[in-house]
């Protein structure tokens, strides 16, 4: 939308009319007549002028406008992306976290029946394989602690995508 204003309406028959005055002049001798003759012949050039210049710049505003919103919309994309990509870390971390606990659960269950196990055999050899089962717990635990943070901080960098879209 152009908010230019328009020149006045002067065309090809002001340019014609302007040429037949300076004709009529020059031959009747009236220098007047001729001069405004050949400004009626500018003034209609300057006006056809301003009307191409106008409808440059219509084009170019449109052009303007389309190449914003193809810039707009290829930013919009990016981001759903980001977004996107974020929601598949996170859901590869809690399946990730979950397998570990999976583990840790199956494992520790396996140590608590070889600890009963082993108790009815031997005590002494059962207090040492007691402590190695609590020691393996206390790992996976710590494993499963360091998972949790990665998924947190996964979220974390999900929630600052998120927060860096001024539309949301």
């Amino acid at each position: 939308m152009s908010t230019t204003p328009e020149p006045p309406a002067s065309g090809p028959l002001d340019k014609l009319k302007g040429k037949a005055k300076e004709a009529l002049g020059s031959t009747l001798g009236k220098d007047e007549l001729a001069v405004e003759g050949r400004l009626e012949q500018r003034t209609a050039e300057t006006a056809e002028e301003a009307r191409r210049r106008a409808a440059d710049a219509e084009q170019a505003e449109a052009e303007a406008e389309v190449t914003s919103a193809l810039e707009a919309n290829q930013v919009e994309a990016r981001r759903l992306e980001a977004e996107e990509a974020g929601r598949r870390r996170e859901a590869a971390i809690e399946a990730e976290k979950e397998q570990v606990e999976q583990r840790v659960e199956h494992g520790f269950d396996q140590r608590e029946r070889a600890v009963a196990q082993s108790a009815a055999r031997q005590q002494g050899e059962a207090t040492r394989e007691e402590i190695a089962a609590l020691q393996d717990r206390a790992e996976a635990e710590q494993e499963a602690a360091r998972v949790k943070a990665q998924a947190d901080a996964a979220r974390a960098a999900a929630a600052a995508i998120e927060a860096q879209d001024p539309s949301r």
